[in-house]
């Protein structure tokens, strides 16, 4: 049984006429007629009772006009799930992102998501760098957003993954409020600083603290370990040490943290994807990858071409 049969007897139960079923279906009404017996010859049962004024439906041909009708409506939106998946317009993506990039940029990237592909499903997680890394180079995450203080050594570090900067995220020296007014870098270098935990083979933040204290002609740093800047932030508004944050997240947090002005400029970090580097992107993807690039206002990835 095939679908155009199923399609010919529709029309002519609808038209309640082979020649009326013809011209709607722009063909002639010997193959229609010889469609329809094949289709009664299949079943093993009549469909039509004809008479001289057309046909009728017999009992088995009202259950095959009903269950027609829903067949070729599944087939019509079967054919078009399979486009729109093959297209990138739905699927479902896997993203692993780091919490520094995720606080401000994930949400309305996936705005933008939503908007450019509403069929696309997108799986979250927020694990920590060497995760992200993990997963993406295993196959577990489809792409990956990390917080550099150097794409290049990443990559470099990485040659198994295809890392891009999409967007560069200024830091500033965060304290308790009212803590350090007018002290200077030298001085901050003093105190404990807290920082996420380093990562073999990812340049973080660690790597932007050294720098700062390199220049202040004070190493090493007395360093706090935390797992994410999330966990930074309430210990910094204790008063129990200083650190390097993005400037969007002092705009965020509940208070009791300040600006430090420590008289040089701080190098930044820079929100970076990764994905494998030998896999070919799923369509899905390549759709993510686009709206990336516009979101941010990026060159176009390579990968993201269809």
């Amino acid at each position: 049984m095939h679908l155009r049969k199923i399609e010919y007897f529709v029309a002519v139960a609808e038209e309640g006429s082979i020649s009326l079923a013809a011209q709607r279906l722009h063909m002639t009404q010997p193959p229609l007629s010889q469609a329809i017996l094949a289709l009664e010859r299949e079943f093993g049962a009549p469909l039509l009772r004809r008479h001289a004024r057309g046909s009728e439906l017999t009992p088995a041909g009202r259950l095959l006009l009903e269950q027609g009708r829903r067949l070729l409506r599944w087939s019509e939106r079967l054919g078009e799930d399979v486009r729109r998946l093959g297209s990138g317009e739905a699927g479902r993506l896997r993203i692993a992102s780091v919490p520094t990039f995720a606080w401000s940029n994930l949400a309305p990237l996936l705005v933008a998501l939503a908007e450019d592909a509403p069929g696309l499903t997108v799986e979250l997680s927020d694990p920590d760098p060497g995760t992200v890394l993990h997963r993406v180079r295993e196959g577990e995450a489809d792409l990956g957003f990390v917080a550099t203080s150097s794409t290049a050594g990443l990559a470099a570090a990485h040659p198994e993954l295809r890392v891009r900067m999409v967007k560069e995220m200024p830091l500033v020296l965060a304290a308790r409020a009212g803590s350090a007014d007018g002290a200077s870098l030298a001085d901050l270098v003093e105190q404990t600083w807290i920082v996420p935990v380093a990562v073999p083979g990812f340049p973080g933040l660690l790597e932007v603290a050294e720098e700062l204290a390199r220049r202040a002609g004070h190493a090493p740093l007395r360093i706090q370990s935390v797992t994410t800047l999330q966990t930074a932030l309430p210990l910094i508004a204790a008063g129990l040490g200083v650190g390097l944050v993005p400037a969007d997240f002092v705009s965020a947090a509940a208070g009791g943290i300040a600006v430090q002005d420590v008289g040089v400029p701080i190098p930044p970090i820079y929100g970076t994807s990764v994905q494998s580097a030998d896999l070919e992107p799923a369509p899905a993807l390549k759709t993510f990858l686009r709206t990336v690039s516009r979101h941010f206002g990026i060159e176009e990835h390579p990968d993201a071409q269809t």
